[in-house]
C-alpha cells in the first residue's frame, strides 16, 4: 500500500492551527485574555524542561471548557481559516492515499480530513470538552508509531514537512521527501537550513546530549555572579579584606545568599527534583555547601592571607573550585534519583 504523509501546521496550513484556534476562541470571550500570563508561564516551564509538552498543551486547550458548542466553533473557524490551506495541497487531484500526521488536536483537523476525503488522520487526542490529552502528543517518533500501529504493510511514497528535525523519522523512511517553506517544496536530500538555523541546531544538539551538566554550568555561573557580587559589595563598602576575620565575614555573607539562590535553581532547573520532603532536602543541600564553604575559606586563606595575592582574583579561583565540588556533591548525595 502506497501512502503520502503530510505534516499539517506550516506544511499544509500556513501557520499554526492550534494557536490560531485558541486565538479564535479567546476572541469569542474577551475575559479569556486573562489566561495569557499563565499561558506564558506554562510555555516558559515547558521550554525550561520543567514540564512535558502535554501538560502545557492541556492548559492551553483547557480553554474549551468555557464553550458548549465546540463543534460549531470548529466549523466556523475553518470557514474563516480554510484560505490558509496551501495551494500545492488543494491542487492535488486525489487525497484517497493521503495521511495527515499532526500534533494539533484531532477534533480540530477532522473537518479538513472529511472535506478533502483524506485516507487517515493521526493527531493529538485532546478531549474537546476538557482539553485533557489521552495518550501522547502526536509529535516526532509518536507519528511514526501511530502509523505503524494502524498499517502493517505500507510504503511512504512521499513525505511533506516544514521541520527537518521533528519529522526526521518519517522523512528518512519515505521514498521521496520534501521540506515545505511557505509555498515552496524543497527536496529533502538537497535541503540545507540557513547558517543561523544550522548553528542553532548544532548548539541545541550539544546541549541535549547532556542537559543536566549544561544547566548546572548555567546555574553555577549565575550562582558565582551572585556570590561575587555580594562579596565585592561587602569588601568595597564595610569590610576590609586585609583583615582576616573581615575577609571571612564577607565570604560567609556571600555564601549564605549564593546557597539560597543555588538551592532553588538546582532543585528546579538542574536536577528537577520531585522530592516532597523539601526541608530534609534543603538541609542536606546546605550541609553539602558547608563542606565547600570550608574549601572556599581555605582557598581564600591560602591565596590572600598566606600568599598575599589579590583577593578579587583569589575569589574567582576559589569559585571555580567550589563550583566543581558542588556539582559532584549535589549529584551524588543531595539530588540523587
Amino acid at each position: 500500500m502506497k501512502v503520502y504523509v503530510y505534516d499539517f501546521d506550516k506544511t499544509i496550513y500556513d501557520g499554526d492551527s492550534s494557536i490560531d484556534f485558541i486565538k479564535f476562541l479567546m476572541s469569542k470571550k474577551k475575559k479569556l485574555f486573562f489566561r495569557l500570563p499563565k499561558m506564558a508561564f506554562y510555555y516558559f516551564k515547558y521550554k525550561t524542561k520543567l514540564i512535558e509538552k502535554e501538560e502545557m498543551k492541556e492548559y492551553f486547550f483547557s480553554i474549551v471548557k468555557y464553550f458548549d458548542n465546540i463543534d460549531e466553533l470548529v466549523n466556523e473557524f475553518w470557514t474563516k481559516k480554510e484560505n490558509k490551506i496551501k495551494q500545492f495541497f488543494i491542487n492535488k487531484k486525489s487525497h484517497k492515499n493521503d495521511i495527515i500526521a499532526s500534533a494539533s488536536p484531532e477534533f480540530l483537523l477532522k473537518p479538513i480530513k472529511e472535506k478533502y476525503k483524506i485516507l487517515d488522520l493521526f493527531a493529538t487526542n485532546i478531549n474537546k470538552k476538557t482539553g485533557i490529552i489521552k495518550g501522547k502528543n502526536c509529535h516526532d517518533v509518536e507519528k511514526l508509531r501511530l502509523i505503524n500501529k494502524q498499517y502493517k504493510n505500507y510504503i511512504i511514497e512521499e513525505m511533506y514537512s516544514d521541520d527537518e528535525i521533528s519529522d526526521k523519522p518519517l522523512l528518512d523512511i519515505a521514498k521521496k521527501s520534501y521540506i515545505v517553506k511557505k509555498n515552496k517544496l524543497i527536496d529533502y536530500t538537497l535541503y540545507k537550513p540557513n547558517i543561523f538555523k544550522r548553528f542553532w541546531n548544532w548548539g541545541w544538539g550539544i546541549y541535549h546530549k547532556n542537559e543536566e551538566l549544561w544547566n548546572y554550568l548555567i546555574v553555577g555561573f549565575l550562582t558565582t555572579v551572585v556570590a561575587l557580587a555580594v562579596y565585592y559589595f561587602c569588601v568595597l563598602t564595610f569590610l576590609n579584606p586585609n583583615i582576616a576575620i573581615e575577609l571571612q565575614c564577607a565570604n560567609i555573607i556571600s555564601w549564605i545568599l549564593a546557597v539560597a539562590f543555588a538551592y532553588f535553581t538546582n532543585r528546579v532547573f538542574v536536577f528537577k527534583s520531585k522530592n516532597p520532603n523539601k526541608i530534609k532536602e534543603a538541609t542536606s543541600f546546605v550541609g553539602s555547601r558547608v563542606i565547600t564553604l570550608l574549601l572556599d575559606m581555605l582557598t581564600m586563606f591560602i591565596i590572600v592571607t598566606v600568599l598575599h595575592l589579590n583577593d578579587k582574583i583569589g575569589k574567582i579561583i576559589s569559585q571555580v573550585i567550589v563550583t566543581i565540588g558542588n556539582y559532584i556533591i549535589s549529584k551524588l548525595f543531595v539530588f540523587r534519583k
